[in-house]
């Protein structure tokens, strides 16, 4: 599989199966350079916020996938192209969706792979919530706070799942744009959290993996938009 972050929750996955599928795709306003994806199969969105359901970001008519249907959990579990796609329901929110609403997390199953985008995911998770997700591979958490988890809140989601590759994003970089910038904060705030418990390493935007050659040890990619 190989895995290009675009930016804030923005990735493209692309799978040993041939899927190629756009996750959470952030609108112009949050400051990252935007161009249209083409050839994208799968569009997948956690919550109707505005930094994550510009689905227009994908050319063509792939299928488009959403976490939530008007007030409530959407219930996905369907396979595309060789991929299970679940959900898992969450918050956006520790107060149970009080303050921001709901959230969902996508699961991508795919030859023996495991992969989890937690969206604006607020919370710690539940044991519910853990049994649902099962082991897992590689996920995409949010660790710039305010919004979603913080460092702390996001380092201790980690130790929840034990995931092999922890990819954080929805933080502070240089290109986010003012009004975002001034509540969210760097990663360092994550990866200080982490501490001993994982190897972290700065790659480049696209990470290739593969099931038999994942890290020995729990590794946090710290990845580049550009």
């Amino acid at each position: 599989m190989t895995l290009t972050w675009l930016g804030h929750p923005t990735f493209i996955l692309t799978t040993s199966t041939g899927l190629t599928a756009l996750l959470d795709p952030m609108g112009a306003s949050v400051g990252y350079p935007l161009t249209p994806v083409s050839s994208v199969d799968l569009v997948t969105v956690s919550h109707e916020h505005s930094d994550h359901n510009n689905v227009g970001l994908a050319t063509g008519s792939p299928t488009v996938l959403r976490g939530l249907a008007g007030n409530d959990w959407a219930k996905i579990d369907q396979a595309i192209k060789g991929v299970r796609v679940r959900t898992i329901p969450t918050y956006h929110d520790d107060t149970q969706g009080s303050a921001r609403g709901k959230n969902a997390i996508f699961i991508f199953e795919f030859d023996g792979f495991k992969v989890a985008h937690l969206g604006d995911l607020g919370h710690p998770l539940s044991a519910d919530q853990i049994k649902e997700i099962g082991s897992v591979d590689v996920v995409m958490i949010p660790v710039g706070g305010f919004y979603t988890l913080d460092g702390k809140g996001a380092a201790d989601v980690v130790e929840q799942l034990k995931p092999k590759v922890i990819v954080p994003m929805h933080y502070k970089t240089p290109a986010t744009g003012p009004s975002l910038a001034v509540r969210l904060t760097e990663v360092d705030g994550f990866t200080t959290a982490v501490g001993a418990s994982a190897k972290v390493e700065k790659v480049g935007k696209t990470i290739s993996l593969s099931l038999g050659k994942l890290p020995a040890t729990r590794t946090v990619m710290v990845m580049s938009y550009q």
